[in-house]
C-alpha cells in the first residue's frame, strides 16, 4: 500500500512539474501616494519585438497589472521632439503601449491626475502581421481585458 501511494505521489508531481509553474500577476500595493514622472528632450524611445507571438510592452510614468494605491496618484509624461515608438511584428503579436495610463486592476483610494504633453514630437504604437494587436493609451485608463494578448496566463508578466 505504502509503494502505491508514493508511486501516486510521484505520479502526481511529475505532472505538475511537467507543466510548469504558473504565472501570477504580482500584487504591487503602495500605502501613501504615487508620483510617476517621465520627462524627455530630443530623444527617442524604442521597444521593438520580432517573430511569431511576439509581445512589446512599452510603459512610462504608467500602472499596470494588480496595482493597489492607498493615496493620492500622479503620473506624467512630458517631451520635446524626438520619438516614442512601441512596435511588434508578426503573426499573433501584441503591441501595447501606455504613457501615463492605468492598465489592469488599478485601485486608487484619493484623487489621480494623469498627464501627457508633447511637444514636437511623434508617439507610434504598431503591431503588425495576422491576427496582431496594438492598444495604445495615453493618459487613460484601461481594464479592457480583450484588447490584451491571448496568452493564457501571465498576463502582462
Amino acid at each position: 500500500m505504502k509503494t502505491l501511494a508514493f508511486i501516486t505521489l510521484s505520479v502526481i508531481a511529475s505532472a505538475a512539474m511537467a507543466t510548469g509553474p504558473v504565472a501570477s500577476s504580482p500584487d504591487i500595493t503602495i500605502t501613501g501616494n504615487s508620483t510617476q514622472s517621465v520627462s524627455l528632450t530630443s530623444v527617442s524611445v524604442n521597444n521593438n519585438s520580432t517573430g511569431s507571438k511576439s509581445e512589446a510592452f512599452q510603459n512610462l510614468g504608467s500602472n499596470t497589472g494588480n496595482v493597489s494605491i492607498s493615496g493620492n496618484s500622479t503620473q506624467s509624461v512630458t517631451g520635446s521632439g524626438g520619438n516614442v515608438t512601441n512596435t511588434a511584428s508578426g503573426s499573433d503579436a501584441y503591441a501595447s503601449q501606455n504613457l501615463s495610463s492605468n492598465v489592469g486592476e488599478v485601485t486608487i483610494v484619493g484623487n489621480s491626475s494623469q498627464y501627457t504633453a508633447m511637444v514636437g514630437a511623434s508617439v507610434n504604437n504598431l503591431s503588425s502581421g495576422s491576427n496582431s494587436k496594438a492598444v495604445q493609451n495615453i493618459a487613460t485608463n484601461n481594464a479592457c481585458f480583450t484588447c490584451q494578448p491571448t496568452k493564457t496566463v501571465g498576463w502582462p508578466f
